[in-house]
């Protein structure tokens, strides 16, 4: 596996970011030999830090901006270091230059799948230095997608190798998908063209801080178009304003925003919407015929997506028909991305083993829920498998920002907790967790 892995510049310490104090790696190793068997503890020596850091770094200079980029380099780093660990790998083209990843190890089914995605948000401004060239300061790696999700990825291959080594009969897979920052088109083509498997539970290696998440809310993209009339600005009454009309949309939003919040979930929180762009309009002195607005809506396991498009336009078609002018202006919508929620209860068993094996590998064993969103729905729903959230870094203060980061010894914990859930949940088919 060391042949497949770069190196990582290092440089000074000049302030900013620092490590942690509550790291997952800064657990004394007494700690993991007190809670692991004999096999268990050589199959944890097999995993190096450094390692990890390497490949993570080598995805980092993969770059794999979504949108305006493409996939390909960084799953062929990925596809190198899996294979060359004694992985079977098969690609899933998605789009041209796009594909997901499916890497297998072992035999049969009964296994944990590790999922992940290849993709990373665009770099943006405000970096001290190439976001695509990793450097190490202060214990962290710092570079677009340290921390969502190529540090994660290195930390299920480095646990992958590591077990399989020593286990070479457990089965194990990783999907690695596409697309996941956008439009989810990558783990949409796997749930259409792969039948269900059977998995002792699902592991998506996003940023959590190593806190188990047992939940999260899904998430929809809802497009609305609103027409109206275009006239003269001066004799605003000839036409019929689309963006008062957009106005309408936002308030139906806002009253049904107030009705979800008094209606949580005693888990996963309320409901929320949230406008993302509002376009409209041809200038000034022109009263708009169109506008069109984009729209976050999380939600909950069970709800409905066309159901809350369809309550949206019928208390928006209401309001807008009490508006002067109102029957020239017309409102429609679409759904256009749709993104799963899960839960599974806290004290299960699946939970109970991910918490042990967590805590063996030097964290904590907390769980929580979440407020992002993730692929992990998908999953759940596609092969009806017990399914969390796990990964090294933190999705709100590291991830989606300038000098993304994470910590290397969060990395190393993150490769040891994935092999022992590997190990302790697997079960061949047939086989229940107990």
């Amino acid at each position: 596996m060391s042949a497949q892995l770069g190196s990582v510049p290092r440089v000074a310490a000049t302030g900013g970011a620092a490590t942690r104090g509550d790291s997952p790696g800064a657990t004394t190793h007494a700690a993991v030999r007190d809670a692991t068997t004999a096999l268990e503890r050589r199959i944890l020596a097999r995993i190096d830090a450094e390692q990890v850091a390497d490949l993570t770094a080598k995805l980092i200079g993969a770059a794999s901006e979504n949108p305006g980029g493409s996939e390909d380099a960084a799953v062929e780093v990925l596809n190198s270091a899996l294979r060359a660990a004694g992985a079977r790998t098969a690609r899933q083209n998605v789009h041209p230059g796009r594909p997901n990843l499916v890497a297998r190890m072992g035999q049969g089914t009964g296994g944990v799948l590790f999922l992940g995605h290849s993709d990373v948000v665009p770099a943006g401004v405000g970096w001290t230095a190439d976001p695509f060239t990793a450097r190490r300061r202060d214990g962290l790696i710092i570079g677009r997608g340290a921390t969502d999700m190529k540090g994660g990825l290195a930390a299920v291959t480095a646990a992958m190798a590591a077990v399989h080594a020593e286990l070479p009969d457990v089965s194990m897979t990783l999907l690695c998908t596409v697309d996941e920052e956008a439009d989810a088109t990558g783990i949409r083509h796997h749930i259409a063209t792969t039948a269900p498997e059977h998995y002792a539970a699902c592991v998506a290696a996003e940023p959590t801080g190593m806190v188990a998440i047992t939940g999260c809310r899904g998430a929809i993209n809802l497009r609305i178009d609103v027409h109206g009339a275009s006239a003269h600005a001066g004799r605003p009454t000839d036409g019929a304003s689309a963006i008062l009309g957009a106005a309408d949309v936002i308030a139906a939003i806002e009253a049904d925003g107030e009705r979800l919040a008094s209606a949580a979930d005693p888990v996963l929180g309320c409901a929320t919407w949230s406008v993302g762009t509002i376009t409209g309009g041809h200038g000034t002195s022109i009263v708009p015929d169109r506008c069109t607005l984009t729209i976050d809506r999380r939600t909950l396991p069970g709800e409905d997506p066309e159901r809350i498009l369809v309550g949206l336009l019928t208390d928006a078609h209401a309001r807008i028909a009490a508006r002067t002018g109102g029957d020239r202006i017309s409102v429609s919508g679409a759904v256009e991305m749709v993104m799963p929620g899960f839960s599974i209860d806290r004290d299960s068993a699946t939970v109970e083993v991910v918490c042990d094996a967590l805590r063996a590998a030097g964290g904590t064993g907390r769980t929580g829920v979440w407020t992002a969103a993730c692929e992990g729905g998908f999953i759940a729903e596609h092969n009806r498998v017990p399914t969390l959230v796990l990964g090294p870094g933190d999705v709100a203060t590291q991830a989606h920002q300038p000098d993304e980061s994470v910590a290397v010894d969060d990395l190393a914990a993150a490769a040891r907790a994935y092999a022992l859930i590997a190990v302790r949940l697997y079960r061949p088919s047939g086989e229940k967790t107990p």
